[in-house]
């Protein structure tokens, strides 16, 4: 048994890829100067990301760029994402300008089967299985499927010039992650946007703005998810009363919370609570990430599944490029008089036979 995670690090022993599969467990914000490429395997979650909020299902793809704050949140049970995340260095091999690029890459059920996106998981579920594996070529395995990946993104995604003030202003991006240290903290007590404007010096109209710029939904929102990812905690993991457990939390009664627990999860409080299967009630309890190991019998499916997709876009686009170029439209006209002239020499010959 293996656990599904695995980093490399480049001759000045800096991290510049890993990658990992997890159950989603707690809500919390963070950013990192990697991008971040995410594979939904089960459920359905929910990811907070540069001022917007997306609703992945199994098989969606989303990528976040680098030094984006995002969140995510699982809204059902088993929810479960493989992830890679990459150092811009890597990236600027083929683009010299990459960090200060945005890539826009996020699957819908419209388009996610297809073969850009395909191609990604594919090389993602090979990445990691050949980390698994003791086979002696492994390395190149692994090395193709990364410059696979490296290759469909710029070439399928390509980065565009940012043009966004996001980040710009240091001060205001530290303000914010003060904001959401201070309701991590007091996410239990009465909390109001005009307070918090006051306290860092701001208007509450230009705070609700930042927030929602940095984080992707709105101050209420993302303090509604914080007492949530609490009560789920204390739901999976205790036998209080519901009514105490909103109240311990933050709600101011039963109906409150109650209905923002149904617009999350799509159920009750205690639809909920049935729902939690005991192995998977540890997912938030230690408030990080759960990896899966190469024992889930489901997630090595799902990613060998992946793997074993036909029908690689960077071989399709070596072979048109390869082609020699199509006849024109005049080309073809003289081909076509041609191969009547042949069927009649061909028609006359079998006549005089």
């Amino acid at each position: 048994m293996q656990q599904l995670s695995y980093t490399l690090e480049n001759a000045e022993g800096k991290t510049y890829l890993r990658e990992y599969v997890y159950y989603v467990g707690s809500f919390h914000y963070n950013w990192h100067k990697e991008i971040e490429l995410i594979c939904v395997l089960n459920g359905q979650v929910e990811v907070c990301a540069g001022g917007n909020v997306y609703n992945l299902e199994a098989d969606d793809v989303l990528l976040i760029n680098a030094n984006v704050g995002h969140a995510t949140l699982s809204r059902v049970p088993d929810s479960a994402i493989m992830l890679v995340r990459i150092s811009p260095s890597f990236l600027k091999k083929a683009c010299p300008d990459f960090e200060h690029t945005e890539i826009r890459l996020c699957s819908k059920a419209e388009n996610r089967q297809e073969k850009r996106y395909a191609e990604l998981r594919r090389c993602m579920a090979l990445m990691l299985l050949s980390q698994l594996s003791d086979q002696p070529l492994r390395a190149f395995a692994f090395d193709s499927a990364l410059y696979t990946l490296a290759w469909t993104l710029l070439r399928e995604f390509p980065p565009r010039r940012q043009n966004s003030t996001l980040y710009s202003d240091k001060d205001d991006e530290k303000h914010v992650y003060e904001i959401i240290q201070f309701l991590e903290e007091h996410y239990q007590e009465k909390i109001s946007l005009q307070e918090i404007a006051k306290h860092w010096n701001y208007s509450s109209s230009y705070t609700s703005q930042l927030f929602k710029e940095y984080v992707g939904i709105n101050f209420y929102d993302y303090l509604t998810r914080i007492r949530l990812r609490q009560a789920t905690r204390m739901l999976s993991e205790t036998d209080m009363r519901v009514l105490d457990i909103a109240s311990e939390n933050g709600f101011q009664d039963l109906k409150s919370f109650n209905t923002k627990f149904r617009e999350i999860y799509n159920r009750t409080p205690s639809d909920y609570r049935k729902s939690l299967a005991e192995e998977h009630a540890r997912y938030d309890a230690s408030f990080k990430k759960v990896f899966i190991n190469s024992d889930d019998a489901f997630i090595m499916e799902r990613i060998r599944f992946y793997a074993e997709q036909n029908g690689s876009i960077l071989q399709t686009a070596i072979e048109e490029e390869a082609a020699p170029a199509k006849p024109s439209g005049i080309d073809r006209e003289k081909a076509r008089m041609i191969a009547c002239q042949l069927k009649k020499i061909a028609e006359s010959l079998e006549a005089e036979s």
